[in-house]
């Protein structure tokens, strides 16, 4: 009787287990993904990209009404560094993006600072 309570204590507890498990996978990938998606569909600013430079400090590229900033946040404060021209840094970003989608992003992916300066580096060129 008591190797029969024991096997019963384990299935309700495997039982227990699922449901917290299923409902975790249910709240994190199909809930807050369409709240946050909708949630931030609405704002005038998103942050495009975050580095972190030290565990209290970070570089962030801001776009705010149709203007890109790279802004640095630490325990001091938030600074503006300086102004991205709009065009070259969403062209920038829509080349992280499509390499992200890529099949072989995790071989030819590149960080953004990367593709900024290749894109800055073909409008000078271009330019000239």
């Amino acid at each position: 009787m008591n190797g029969l309570n024991f096997v019963w204590m384990l299935f309700q507890t495997l039982l227990a287990l699922a449901f917290v498990c299923g409902l975790a996978y249910l709240i994190f990938r199909v809930i807050l993904p369409r709240f946050t998606s909708n949630f931030g569909a609405n704002n005038m600013m998103r942050v495009v990209d975050r580095i972190g430079l030290d565990t209290r400090k970070s570089l962030y590229i801001i776009e705010v009404t149709g203007r890109w900033f790279l802004v640095a946040a630490s325990e001091g404060g938030v600074q503006m560094i300086s102004e991205l021209d709009a065009t070259n840094a969403a062209e920038a970003e829509k080349l992280i993006v499509e390499n992200r989608q890529s099949p072989n992003a995790l071989l030819n992916g590149k960080s953004f600072q990367e593709k900024l300066n290749e894109v800055l580096n073909r409008n000078k060129q271009g330019g000239k």
